[in-house]
């Protein structure tokens, strides 16, 4: 413990006794910092608070187009706001950077790198107020949310030498980011609304085509779609129907042509009857009972159904000529057709023709069983178009539905009533500088002079070859020391003697 109180009160002796190389240095560096602090360019900052607002409109009725992360967005949107000419804009309209007058500082470092303040580029001017700006996020920001969740929040700061104009600038920056905001919502929604647009009219031109492919498919297709398979069906079941009533008929009349024929072998074809109206309506009542079978077979066009019905007109105007009862007598009797004959000739055209009707309903019949077999692979066929069909259908009303949202998100941003930002806090005016800080300024001049100082004493105390103390002789001569006599001067101090005392008890 006497040793080291010993060590501590030779270290302040060296001290007193080199009081000067200490306190020229200290008052030195206390007035540098002093002096720069002065000569400093101040800087007044101020801030404007930005609020993040979420849209007004509930996204369950309309859907945001632009979902950027709000860190995401705010980076993008201050390289806009940083751009070199948006500042350049700014720098010049408020005339910033041109009439500062460089302080000493900044001249003697431009002289000693041989530069010149006045040659500053544009980029120095530029870089330099990129500096002066300053963003800070407020509140933690979840990137899992969207840019749409409240609480985000953030600052904007700049620092300048005029309080007002910094104000002024700090105010313009917020103005800039709040329509650079809109801007780039706007123009996103704006594209993604063509973009939309562009790809629904593709798709439509795609949907044109798979429903023209379509539709020359069923034309080409045309009775074994699917869906005419049930009418096929009834069709054919309609002709199996026709076909065994015709065959029966083809049966009767081939039973009563051979009838017919055996009755003529005994009979003549043609005999002597007068033609009186009696027999000629009985023939009439005939004929007519023949048209009415043949019409529940065939259509007026036939040709049977025609013949008939001239024999029919001519029996009409013989009934109407025929003579009268008292006059038969007169004239010979006429010869006149065996109806038995003129039945058979009907029944032979009947016969000709129902076997061309039953000709006609087999090759029907044969046709419609074509296209029952061909359905089920014209069925297929048809599903894989119906398939490509129903996806491009599907794409289609999807960007139909995307391009009515985009149209109300469009509308939505320039009706600015989307996510946008808000001016919480305006610009303040500051009352005084931020820079420099004149305290901690002088107090490392301070703290630099003191160094200096204490750094000076140690260099001349140590390499000062002189003896200090009696441990000095003893450590060169390796003779013992008796006794010490300390140095008294007459011109010193009361202090430097009390030291000076207590340093020699203290070697003692």
């Amino acid at each position: 413990m006497e040793q080291h109180k010993k060590n501590i009160i030779e270290q302040l002796s060296v001290f007193v006794y080199r009081k000067w190389l200490f306190i020229i240095p200290l008052v030195i560096g206390t007035a540098a910092g002093l002096v720069t602090s002065f000569e400093l360019d101040e800087k007044y900052s101020s801030s404007t608070l930005i609020l993040v607002e979420e849209q007004q409109v509930p996204e369950e009725y309309v859907t945001p187009t632009d979902r950027t992360p709000f860190s995401q967005r705010l980076n993008v949107i201050s390289q806009q706001i940083l751009s070199r000419t948006r500042l350049e804009q700014i720098i010049k309209e408020f005339k910033l950077y041109e009439y500062q007058d460089p302080g000493r500082i900044e001249e003697a470092v431009a002289l000693i790198s041989g530069s010149s303040l006045e040659m500053r580029t544009p980029e120095d001017i530029i870089e330099r107020m990129r500096a002066d700006i300053q963003f800070t996020v407020i509140g933690e920001t979840n990137p899992k949310k969207n840019q749409n969740s409240g609480g985000n929040a953030f600052t904007i700061t700049y620092s300048g030498s005029d309080p007002q104009t910094a104000m002024q600038v700090t105010n313009t920056l917020a103005s800039l980011f709040i329509e650079e905001n809109l801007r780039v919502r706007e123009q996103y929604a704006e594209g993604t609304s063509e973009f939309i647009s562009s790809e629904l009219d593709k798709s439509q031109e795609d949907l044109s085509k798979f429903e023209q492919r379509i539709k020359e498919f069923k034309q080409a297709n045309m009775g074994t779609l699917p869906e005419q398979l049930e009418a096929n069906l009834r069709t054919l079941d309609r002709l199996q129907l026709d076909l065994q009533n015709v065959t029966a008929s083809i049966r009767q009349n081939e039973d009563r042509r051979m009838v017919l024929e055996e009755q003529l072998r005994v009979a003549p074809a043609a005999i002597a009857s007068p033609a009186t109206k009696s027999s000629l309506a009985g023939e009439l009542e005939s004929a007519r009972a023949q048209m009415s079978q043949l019409l529940s077979l065939f259509k007026d066009t036939y040709p049977d159904v025609i013949i008939l019905k001239k024999r029919i007109k001519d029996l009409e105007a013989q009934l109407g000529a025929a003579p009268t009862p008292s006059t038969e007598g007169k004239k010979p009797a006429p010869t006149v057709l065996n109806p038995a004959y003129a039945e058979l000739m009907v029944i032979k055209s009947q016969l000709t023709a129902m076997k061309q009707r039953d000709g006609e309903i087999r090759r029907n019949i044969s046709a419609y069983e074509r296209r029952v077999e061909l359905t089920p692979s014209t069925e297929q066929q048809q599903k894989d178009l119906m398939r490509d069909y129903e996806i491009s259908l599907e794409n289609y009303q999807g960007l139909l539905g995307k391009k009515m949202n985009a149209a109300l998100a469009e509308n939505l941003e320039k009706r600015q009533k989307g996510a946008r930002f808000r001016v919480v806090d305006p610009a303040n005016l500051p009352d005084s500088p931020d820079y420099p800080n004149k305290p901690l300024v002088t107090g490392i001049g301070l703290l630099g002079g003191g160094a200096a100082g204490a750094g000076l004493v140690f260099l001349f105390e140590f390499l000062n070859p002189a003896f200090r103390k009696p441990e000095d002789f003893e450590g060169i001569l390796d003779i013992p020391v008796l006794s010490s006599i300390p140095l008294f001067n007459k011109d010193e101090g009361k202090a430097e003697q009390k030291l000076r005392l207590i340093k020699g008890k203290a070697s003692a």
